[in-house]
């Protein structure tokens, strides 16, 4: 049974093949480059584009060709953006990582979809935050995202603390360099099933002395947002 702190986003079985949101769009635009159209193979390969949350208006997802390596929220377009630079050098980061850790094939590409799928949640949690009429801030969509992407795509909760966590502290991916976040979104990752994401705390990407309380840090953010983060149909 789903652990009791997930019962509001979890009261559907979710998975990465599960059908995208009637409300939600998505446009892949022309790469203008061999490297961006391997951030746009990167990112329709990965279904990472996708959600089962309801929405409370139709949004628009795009991803193109960007003078900067960005992801934004239009809250008078509601669309989000998600650069093939910005998908580029996440991939270069992790691929560098990948090569002084010698990884093996399967995590470097989980790494790589979990990392896509944290940037397309953070967009999605702010779209959420202005949609419902809330301030919002990076940290309030990293709150939503933290609830939103373990509903649609639970077997990534794991890499994208993991991902993210390798990704703090380097330059050119702001929505993913900072480490102080990066810890707080892994202890709310956590906190959502400690069971079923111990590899987080194992990991060391959450401090000993703060996992603990990550179920409650979790549990104050989904009695305070959750009902604006479940399932559609729920």
């Amino acid at each position: 049974m789903p652990h009791p702190l997930m019962a509001l986003v979890l009261s559907m079985t979710s998975t990465l093949g599960a059908a995208p949101s009637s409300e939600l769009s998505v446009r892949y635009e022309q790469p203008g480059s061999p490297r961006a159209e391997q951030a746009r193979k990167l990112l329709k390969d990965s279904d990472a584009l996708e959600t089962g949350i309801r929405l409370p208006a139709p949004i628009k997802v795009v991803a193109r060709d960007c003078d900067s390596a960005e992801a934004t929220w239009d809250q008078d377009e509601r669309r989000i953006t998600i650069c093939y630079q910005l998908v580029d050098q996440a991939r270069r980061v992790l691929d560098g990582i990948s090569e002084t850790e010698e990884t093996d094939a399967g995590t470097e590409s989980a790494r790589m979809e979990a990392t896509l799928s944290v940037l397309f949640h953070q967009q999605l949690g702010h779209a959420l935050t202005t949609l419902n009429g809330l301030p919002d801030s990076d940290a309030q969509a990293d709150q939503f995202a933290a609830l939103t992407l373990p509903a649609d795509a639970p077997k990534r909760v794991v890499p994208a603390a993991e991902a993210r966590h390798l990704l703090a502290g380097h330059s050119g991916i702001d929505e993913l360099s900072a480490t102080a976040e990066s810890a707080t979104f892994s202890c709310l990752l956590y906190g959502a099933d400690p069971a079923k994401y111990h590899r987080i705390a194992q990991g060391g990407w959450v401090a000993p002395e703060r996992a603990p309380s990550c179920a409650d840090e979790y549990n104050r953010v989904r009695s305070a947002i959750g009902s604006m983060a479940v399932k559609a149909g729920t």
